[in-house]
């Protein structure tokens, strides 16, 4: 095989390591599962869900089932807007555009702006299945440690921002995965001058505003915005609506506008019918609602997990005691979370090694825990069974 395809090939395999774990926790069956980002489907809203497909059949007609507009219906885009607006997110002077995931937001905008010449930067530990497209169509991907797994240290940020190949900085500010952790308004000011200083867009992976029901501080692309910088705002309705309906959204300048549409010209990937059931969500105000219902159920979940972890984990593992959203990353200092993975699924717990969102760095004593699956009787349960096997671990040591 070519060295490049070797090097792609194994690139590949850790930017798609998060997948493997949770394949094998789904696969185990009967456990607890702290592995998947995938909502919860008892909590999936299946009734209204038939009401709203039948809405769309009724009113909307043979527009369900025609070739969707490259970047989504006009009507969606709007209310996207108003949606966005609820949840305390004003970019003035944004167009929207509609994508088949997130993911495929990173595509549209690292061919648009990077070549073999230019690169991205990123935070580590971070999803690292965003991250490819910009692996592929750029030069490298480079990776700024949080401290502790808690904090961006904007020094080190700068200190690759002055690189003059760097052109996209990819950043999960709000709800962070995997460490749950959500920037501060001062940091995010810090970081939209850094990027208006040298001159590099930033990829606002803004997913967790919902979950959080719009609880965070204003974006960076806001701040961006009012100092006429390019910047590149993504959300989406997975974790409220359904992952199933693929409907992901960027807010980007009206001069960006023309050359994504042109892009994603080359591949209708979204779905009329998706995209009109979730405009029909939207409009009727079940969304919203539906939003401020999951915020509530999500931070009951997170408490239950931080107690959990205080009532059973031993003394050497820590975590940020101001995660939010999904998301907890742990640490358990003199335990290799990736040697005992089998052991926890065997006890009926599954997570995700912390190896699966880092590639530059090593740190086999991680692990996230998600709460989007078990709900406030499991965590508890789920932890205790976890931390039974960390601290036989320990004493055996």
């Amino acid at each position: 095989m070519p060295n490049v395809l070797t090097d792609r090939v194994a690139v590949a395999e850790k930017y798609s390591l998060l997948d493997e774990y949770v394949i094998m926790v789904v696969k185990a069956g009967n456990v607890i599962d702290f592995a998947s980002g995938s909502p919860d489907p008892r909590l999936f809203p299946k009734e209204e869900v038939r009401e709203l497909a039948q809405r769309v059949i009724n009113e909307h007609g043979v527009e369900a089932f025609s070739y969707p507009p490259p970047l989504g219906l006009r009507k969606l885009r709007n209310a996207i807007k108003s949606l966005l607006t609820e949840l305390g997110v004003s970019i003035p002077g944004s167009k929207v555009a509609i994508t088949s995931g997130a993911v495929r937001a990173v595509e549209l905008v690292s061919t648009l702006l990077l070549n073999e010449k230019s690169g991205a930067v990123a935070e580590e530990p971070t999803y690292l299945q965003a991250l490819y497209p910009l692996y592929v169509v750029g030069r490298e991907v480079k990776y700024i440690k949080l401290k502790n797994y808690k904090y961006l240290n904007t020094a080190s940020l700068a200190k690759v921002l002055r690189e003059p190949h760097i052109k996209i900085y990819y950043t999960v500010p709000t709800g962070h995965n995997p460490t749950g952790a959500t920037f501060s308004s001062s940091i995010r000011g810090e970081v939209a001058e850094l990027v208006r200083e040298h001159d590099v867009l930033t990829i606002e992976d803004d997913v967790y505003r919902t979950v959080l029901g719009g609880e965070a501080p204003e974006p960076i692309s806001a701040i961006c915005a009012r100092h006429s910088h390019p910047y590149v705002y993504l959300g989406s309705l997975s974790k409220v609506l359904a992952p199933g309906f693929r409907i992901a959204y960027m807010l980007i300048p009206e001069g960006l506008f023309p050359h994504i549409r042109a892009i994603a010209s080359n591949a209708l990937t979204l779905s009329p019918l998706n995209m009109l059931m979730a405009y029909e969500a939207i409009r009727s105000g079940f969304l919203i609602k539906r939003i401020r219902e999951l915020s509530r159920e999500f931070k009951e979940r997170m408490k239950t997990l931080k107690d959990s972890l205080m009532d059973y984990m031993p003394d050497c593992a820590s975590w940020n005691e101001n995660a939010e959203g999904y998301y907890i990353f742990i640490k358990v200092k003199g335990v290799n979370m990736i040697k005992i993975f089998n052991d926890v699924l065997r006890a009926g717990v599954g997570y995700v090694p912390g190896d699966a969102f880092l590639y530059n760095s090593a740190d086999d004593e991680t692990a996230r825990l998600c709460i989007a699956r078990p709900n406030t009787e499991e965590i508890p349960e789920g932890v205790k069974k976890l931390a039974k096997v960390i601290k036989d671990k320990v004493n055996l040591n």
